[in-house]
């Protein structure tokens, strides 16, 4: 099943990655986030990382609450939370294959930049598939 019927560019060639379709997989949803690369999921490397940062900024609406680390209770629900303010570009700033993606998260009055590995989103957000198939990929084809 295709993913898209029309792969955009713009002038400078720079590829517009689509969106899935309605109930796509997740290989899919990751095949559409890294565009057309192969008839599989590619390695970790600088570029599928790039590719990958610019779906997501593309995808993804920030700020998202996520927890850092993973809460166990209610408790630990309301301590660990943190606010997702943006993704920061691998090409410019923290990012390699081992960490992947970083983003800026605030808690409290302080900002940390944590990989985006880390965060906990809850399932029912709206970041939350986004986020779960970046991690799948970047944890198996690193």
């Amino acid at each position: 099943m295709p993913l898209s019927t029309i792969t955009e560019t713009n002038g400078s060639d720079l590829w517009i990655p689509p969106v899935p379709s309605f109930g796509a997989t997740q290989a899919e949803r990751i095949m559409a986030a890294l565009g057309p690369v192969s008839n599989s999921l590619p390695r970790v490397d600088e570029d599928t990382l790039a590719r990958y940062y610019a779906y997501l900024s593309l995808n993804l609406s920030l700020p998202l609450v996520a927890h850092y680390p993973q809460p166990m209770n209610s408790h630990e629900r309301t301590q660990f939370r943190c606010t997702m303010l943006e993704l920061l570009d691998p090409t410019k700033y923290l990012g390699d294959e081992f960490d992947g993606i970083f983003c800026k998260t605030r808690k409290g009055r302080f900002e940390v930049n944590l990989p985006l590995t880390e965060l906990h989103l809850p399932q029912g957000s709206p970041g939350f598939q986004l986020i779960d198939d970046y991690c799948h990929w970047l944890w198996n084809w690193r």
